[in-house]
C-alpha cells in the first residue's frame, strides 16, 4: 500500500480502537440507565429487553466485540434476565430464513471454488467495448461487480473485482493502446469506486443478493404473515437496482475530477502489481490443491447446474401462479413443496454427492469448503431475528413505533416509508447493514401497525436502504476494500456517496410506491 493508504489505514485503526473502547464502556452504562429510567408504561420484561437492545445497538454500532458475539450475548442475556424462556428466545435461530442463508452460502462457496466469479469478471473486462475507454471500464467493472453480487456476498464480489479492475486500468492511453505498460490512469479511482457501488447495488436486485434482504423477508413473514418470495422480490428489486446503477455511473463519472486534480498515480499497491484484465481467469488449478484441471471443469459445470436448478425451482411456483392462477392446485402444491429454504438446501447438498472423480470419491463440494462459509453471519442473523421477535412480543417495538408517530410525516403510508428509508440510510452509514436492518425493521412494522398502515412497504424500505451506505469507507465492506487500496481519495468517495445516497432515498421511495402494489398479500 502506498504512503497515503498506509497513513489512512493507521488513522482508521486508531479511530476503530477508540470506537471499540467507547462501545465497551458506554454500552453497559447506557443500558443500565435505560433500564432505571422506567420509560413509558413498559412491563418489566420489556424494560429488560430494551436495556439489552440498547447494549446490542452500542456494541453493533461500535463493533466493540464481534457482531455474531453481540447477537449471542443478547440472546443469552434475554434468557438469563427472564425476558422469555430459552425455547422462545432461541427458536428464531432455526427460522427457515436461516437455512436459506446456509444453502445460498454453500452455493456461493462452490461458485468461488471453481473460479466461476473470475470468469464472469474477466469476460466482461478482458476484451471488447468495456476495455476500450474510461467510461467502458467504469461501466464494465460496475456491471461485473453488480452481477456477481446478486448471487455471492457484496464483500466477496468487491474483494475479487479490486485487483482485476486495477489490471483493467493498467494501460498507457485512454483507449488502452500505447504508452508505458503498468501505468495507472488518474481515473482508476472512479473505476474502483464503481466496484463498491456496483456490489452494494447488485445485492438489492435479488432476495439472496445480500443478507439484509433475507433478514427483512424473515421479519415480514414472522411479524405480518406476508411472504415475499424470490420472484416477488425481483419485481421491485431489479428495477430499483437498475435505476440506482445508472445514477451511480453518472455521479461517479461526474465526481472524477476530484481524483484527477489531487492524484497522479504512478503505480499500484504490491498486491495488484501483476493484475491484468486477463488475470481474472488464471489457471484454475493455481489454488485448488491437487484437483485435476478436468475435475475442476466438471465441478464448474456441476456448480452451474446446481445454480440453474435453484433458480428454476425458486421461480417455478410464482410462474405457475401467474400462468394458472394462485388458486390452482398445481400452484398451491408447488408453493408448499418448493419453499426458498428447502430449494437452497437441496441444491447445495446435491454438490456434496455430485462426483467429479468417482474412483477417489471426490465430489463437487467437500465439507472442507463447507466450513469456509461464514457461520458467524448465520449466528448474527439468528440473534437479530430473535431480538426482533422479542421486541414485538414484549411490546418494545410497539412502544418505539408509537414514538415514531410523533413525527407528522410518518402518519401517512408514503410519509412513513420516506422516514424509514431516510433513517435506514443514515444508520447504515455508521453501522453494518445487517445491524441497521435488525434494529429498524421491527420498529417500523410496529409504527405502521399502530397507525393502521401497511407494514410491508416501510419494512422493505429499511432493508433496501440499509444496503445504500455509499459515503464513508466504514459504511460497507465494499467501500472499505476499495478505499484500502489507497487509490480512492476520501473526498472523491464522500462527494459521489452523498449524491448517490440522496438519489437512493428518492429512487427506493418512489420504486416501492410504484412497484409494491403488484405484490400478492
Amino acid at each position: 500500500m502506498n504512503d497515503v493508504g498506509a497513513l489512512s489505514g493507521k488513522r482508521e485503526d486508531r479511530f476503530e480502537r477508540g470506537m471499540r473502547t467507547f462501545g465497551l464502556l458506554a454500552g453497559p452504562l447506557v443500558a443500565v440507565a435505560v433500564f432505571l429510567i422506567h420509560p413509558g408504561d413498559l412491563a418489566p420484561e420489556a424494560r429488560r429487553l430494551l436495556a439489552i437492545l440498547t447494549l446490542a445497538i452500542f456494541f453493533w454500532a461500535t463493533e466493540a466485540i464481534p457482531l455474531p458475539a453481540t447477537a449471542l450475548l443478547a440472546s443469552a442475556l434475554a434468557i438469563l434476565l427472564g425476558v422469555a424462556p430459552a425455547r422462545q428466545v432461541l427458536a428464531p435461530y432455526a427460522n427457515p430464513i436461516i437455512f436459506l442463508f446456509i444453502g445460498t452460502f454453500l452455493l456461493a462457496e462452490a461458485f468461488r471454488k471453481y473460479r466461476l466469479d473470475r470468469r464472469v469478471a474477466s469476460r466482461m473486462l478482458g476484451s471488447g467495448r468495456f476495455a476500450r475507454s474510461r467510461l467502458g471500464r467504469i461501466l464494465g467493472v460496475g456491471a461485473a461487480s453488480g452481477l456477481m453480487s446478486t448471487c455471492i456476498s457484496n464483500t466477496a464480489s468487491a474483494a475479487l473485482m479490486t485487483p482485476i479492475a486495477v489490471g483493467a486500468c493498467r494501460a498507457g492511453g485512454e483507449d488502452g493502446k500505447g504508452g508505458s505498460a503498468g501505468r495507472l490512469q488518474p481515473w482508476t479511482g472512479s473505476v474502483l469506486l464503481m466496484i463498491a457501488y456496483g456490489a452494494s447495488i447488485g445485492g438489492i436486485a435479488t432476495l439472496v443478493g445480500t443478507p439484509p434482504n433475507l433478514l427483512v423477508a424473515g421479519f415480514i413473514e414472522e411479524m405480518t404473515g406476508v411472504r415475499i418470495g424470490f420472484v416477488d422480490w425481483l419485481l421491485f428489486g431489479v428495477p430499483i437496482a437498475l435505476v440506482l446503477f445508472v445514477f451511480s455511473i453518472v455521479w461517479t463519472t461526474l465526481s472524477r475530477r476530484s481524483l484527477e486534480e489531487r492524484m497522479e498515480m504512478q503505480g499500484a499497491p504490491g498486491w495488484a502489481a501483476g493484475a491484468s484484465p486477463a488475470s481474472g481467469n488464471p489457471d484454475p488449478a493455481a489454488d485448488a490443491g491437487d484437483e485435476s484441471v478436468r475435475g475442476l471443469a466438471i465441478g464448474a459445470r456441476l456448480t452451474m447446474a446446481a445454480f440453474g436448478l435453484a433458480a428454476l425451482l425458486w421461480t417455478l411456483p410464482s410462474l405457475t401462479a401467474i400462468l394458472l392462477g394462485r388458486a390452482s392446485p398445481l400452484a398451491i402444491a408447488l408453493h408448499q413443496h418448493l419453499p426458498e429454504a428447502g430449494v437452497a438446501l437441496f441444491c447445495a447438498t446435491l454438490l456434496f454427492v455430485a462426483p467429479i472423480e468417482w474412483r477417489r470419491r471426490r465430489f463437487a463440494l467437500s465439507w472442507h469448503e463447507g466450513r469456509q462459509v461464514n457461520w458467524g453471519i448465520i449466528l448474527l442473523f439468528g440473534g437479530g431475528l430473535s431480538l426482533g421477535t422479542l421486541a414485538s412480543d414484549t411490546g418494545v417495538a410497539r412502544w418505539v413505533g408509537e414514538g415514531l408517530q410523533e413525527f407528522g410525516l410518518a402518519r401517512t403510508g408514503p410519509g412513513l416509508l420516506f422516514c424509514a428509508i431516510a433513517l435506514s440510510i443514515v444508520v447504515s452509514e455508521f453501522a453494518s447493514n445487517t445491524a441497521a436492518t435488525t434494529i429498524l425493521v421491527p420498529m417500523v412494522i410496529a409504527a405502521a401497525e399502530v397507525s393502521g398502515l401497511d407494514p410491508v412497504r416501510p419494512a422493505l424500505g429499511v432493508g433496501l436502504a440499509a444496503t445504500c451506505g455509499f459515503i464513508f469507507p466504514v459504511s460497507t465492506p465494499p467501500n472499505a476494500i476499495v478505499f484500502g487500496t489507497g487509490l480512492v481519495p476520501l473526498r472523491h468517495m464522500i462527494r459521489a456517496g452523498i449524491l448517490l445516497d440522496l438519489t437512493a432515498l428518492f429512487v427506493v421511495w418512489a420504486g416501492l410506491l410504484i412497484l409494491t402494489p403488484i405484490l400478492p398479500h
